[in-house]
């Protein structure tokens, strides 16, 4: 969403950020969509690795002031989370200000509801239920209000293509026979609902205040293992930032305020549902672990937990600052949300932490600030089981230049990364790198160092704006696995020898590494008579000729909207035994011409397998990595077209050729090797002999002018 105006008739300054996350330049293309589907293109913005930039959205586009709609931004990139964006609202001279994200257009996600709580905490606050049609066909849907106790008032709308809405739950609620200050909203598309997105906004002019209430896709086909990142069996939910009563002195907030820390929680089943609540709390010098209450909840129930009387000095201690919210159920994914926020009586000072099930092993984040008035904390945590090493990077400078952090993490603790004290402080990161004086922005990311490619980190950002007393959250980007594949095509294995294969596991924010232990232990082959498979994908030849690898494991895959659901993924490739290497028989250098006194090299080779037996009548070709102009002016004969080798023996005749030119002319063909050519599929490299030095009078093949009956030579030469 977008707003240039007044939310309800004062000014709003919105910027859109924009990251670029690999290592490539990105042309964004920012359309804005009215809430009557009318599109406006701004200007291309060129955006480099790791920079993030800013649009003034009413600068740009003055002519829509007072609308309000969506925005699509336009981009070639080979993976898709190549950008993160968001859309930041800023009341200007006020404490009121919306962080939004941007998010990808899913798919296959007919049936798929959006899900939220709406919270009105006094008489006069405003909100606005935000509804978005991104798609070219028009939506009907069924808007459902709960009241707390599970009551429903339910109403009929559409949305034209392209078009956004803007209702109230305050307004809806008088003409309904539902009421209180809290309860559930639920959106129900019949088609298209992927092209259907949704938000809460809440916001008292007069009291200074606003929050946004994050909604939730609720897809009933999804499993608790798709989600269950950890393999706990159960579902899990957390908010890493909840401020608690006595606020963190870093956020400046005015001596003596105190918060009112509580978290929302919804059943959003028609069946009763358990959850359990615990925290981990940090004070300025300790951190503990204190277990919540068990809830149950009656279908459709919303219930208020007030944090703030678990901060008795028994459940944890008065004096903590902050808390890591964690929510888990034995029930399916989504069927239980919650919203969690921390406000003081006036509603003027206070922040949010959004729950989120996502675990990464890579996070790319939103833009971080620090100035006068401004500053950033960020925190990651380990969500795993096991001890985990976590990265963090800040990146500055547009993206040029980066800080770096690296911690060990317990499970559920986190590191937290307070910006200002960074650069005000002068603390060096861990290559004694320090932050430049007048940093004002940037971006970040993390990373889990111990496992890359398991998923266990969650995060959470605060910027606060120590002029207003405003603090809004920032959220990243988890990046997930797409499509993975064999390192080798084809992989090829000597005969009674073993060769290893490698899954390579591509993300979506533009990484790629090795990561083979989710496919550990679900190795096999086509054939075994040719090819047998250990359980990390370590191949032995059994039998010359081609077969098939196959494997599977569970990835994090990209799901919804910037969402990673744990997927079976069965990636597989070509496999050939061939011969381990060539054993020599005879080398015999002679002249071939007396014109010029022309010689020629007959190598002679037995192929044969890892104990050195012959393997029998085969096919082979030479290749070359290059081929140098030929002084003598002759065509020299090769063998770069498969052809069979009687008895399983190789001769290779080498020479220019008679000529005129005589002397030393000749030629170069750079990295000789013998290539195993199986009945189907791509020849395998199995001999490198080396460089070829062709001349007139002298041929030396690897720098030996005579190899020695018996020298072996395999795929990396001479051995």
């Amino acid at each position: 969403m977008w707003h240039i105006g007044r939310l309800s008739q004062a000014g709003i300054a919105p910027c859109s950020f924009e990251i670029n996350l690999p290592d490539q330049d990105l042309t964004v293309s920012p359309i804005l969509r009215t809430a009557d589907g009318l599109e406006t293109t701004l200007a291309a913005v060129t955006i480099k690795p790791a920079q993030v930039k800013s649009i003034d959205i009413g600068f740009y586009a003055p002519q829509l002031a007072g609308k309000y709609g969506s925005v699509r931004l336009h981009f070639r990139a080979l993976a898709s989370r190549s950008l993160y964006a968001s859309i930041m609202i800023n009341e200007l001279g006020h404490p009121i200000a919306f962080h939004i994200d941007g998010t990808e257009l899913p798919e296959k996600f007919e049936g798929v509801s959006r899900e939220g709580i709406w919270w009105l905490p006094n008489a006069t606050a405003a909100d606005y239920l935000i509804v978005t049609n991104l798609g070219a066909a028009t939506i009907h849907y069924q808007l459902s209000l709960y009241d707390s106790v599970g009551k429903e008032f339910k109403q009929d709308l559409t949305t034209g293509p392209r078009q956004t809405s803007r209702l109230s739950v305050r307004q809806i609620i008088r003409s309904s026979a539902i009421s209180g200050t809290y309860g559930g909203i639920t959106i129900q598309a019949g088609k298209h609902a992927a092209s259907l997105d949704s938000l809460h906004l809440v916001f008292d002019e007069q009291a200074e205040f606003s929050a946004l209430l994050k909604m939730f896709d609720h897809d009933k086909q999804v499993t608790v293992k798709e989600r269950d990142h950890t393999k706990t069996g159960t579902w899990t939910l957390r908010a890493p930032m909840l401020a608690l009563s006595e606020p963190d002195p870093a956020l400046a907030f005015p001596n003596g305020t105190v918060l009112h820390p509580q978290v929302f929680v919804r059943n959003t089943s028609a069946r009763p549902a358990l959850t359990d609540l615990r925290f981990v709390w940090r004070t300025q010098s300790a951190t503990g672990k204190a277990a919540g209450p068990q809830i149950r909840l009656a279908p459709f129930q919303t219930v208020r937990i007030d944090v703030g009387k678990l901060q008795d000095g028994k459940t944890f201690p008065k004096d903590a600052n902050w808390a890591s919210v964690v929510l888990a159920t034995k029930g399916l994914p989504d069927e239980v949300m919650a919203v969690a926020a921390s406000y003081d009586d006036s509603l003027r000072y206070g922040t949010q932490t959004p729950f989120s099930d996502q675990l990464g092993f890579k996070w790319e984040g939103s833009q971080w600030e620090y100035d006068v008035q401004h500053d950033s904390i960020i925190t990651a945590g380990n969500g795993g089981t096991k001890p985990t090493r976590t990265g963090f990077t800040l990146f500055y400078n547009e993206g040029t230049e980066k800080y770096e952090l690296e911690q060990d993490l317990k499970p559920d603790e986190q590191m937290w990364i307070d910006v200002g004290e960074l650069v005000h402080e002068q603390i060096p990161d861990k290559n004694g790198k320090t932050l430049p004086v007048d940093l004002a922005s940037g971006s970040y990311e993390f990373r889990n160092l111990t496992d890359p490619g398991d998923a266990t980190l969650f995060e959470g950002k605060v910027i606060y704006d120590k002029t207003f007393g405003h603090v809004a959250y920032g959220c990243s980007s988890p990046c997930c696995d797409v499509n993975p594949y064999m390192a080798y095509n084809p992989l090829g294995v000597p005969l009674l020898g073993t060769s290893t294969q490698d899954v390579w596991v591509p993300d979506n924010c533009g990484g790629n590494i090795i990561y083979d232990s989710p496919f550990w232990g679900n190795w096999s082959t086509a054939s075994q008579s040719i090819a047998t498979v250990g359980t990390r994908g370590n191949h032995t030849g059994v039998g010359l000729g081609p077969t098939t690898s196959y494997t599977h494991g569970n990835l994090p895959e990209p799901y919804g909207r910037y969402m990673c659901s744990n997927q079976t993924k069965s990636p597989s490739g070509p496999t050939t035994v061939k011969p381990d290497h060539l054993l020599v028989i005879s080398d015999v250098t002679s002249v071939l011409c007396t014109t010029n006194s022309t010689v020629r090299r007959i190598i002679k080779y037995w192929e044969v397998d890892v104990n050195g037996n012959q393997v029998g009548t085969i096919s082979t070709e030479e290749q070359f990595a290059s081929k140098g102009a030929n002084s003598c002016n002759t065509t020299i004969n090769t063998s770069e077209t498969c052809s069979p080798d009687t008895g399983g023996q190789l001769q290779d005749a080498i020479s220019v050729g008679c000529n005129s030119v005589g002397g030393s002319c000749g030629t170069t063909f750079t990295k000789q090797q013998w290539l195993y050519c199986p009945s189907t599929g791509s020849p395998v490299v199995f001999a490198t002999p080396g460089d070829l030095v062709i001349h007139n009078n002298a041929v030396t093949v690897g720098g030996s002018s005579q190899f020695a009956a018996g020298t072996r030579i395999g795929p990396n030469g001479v051995f």
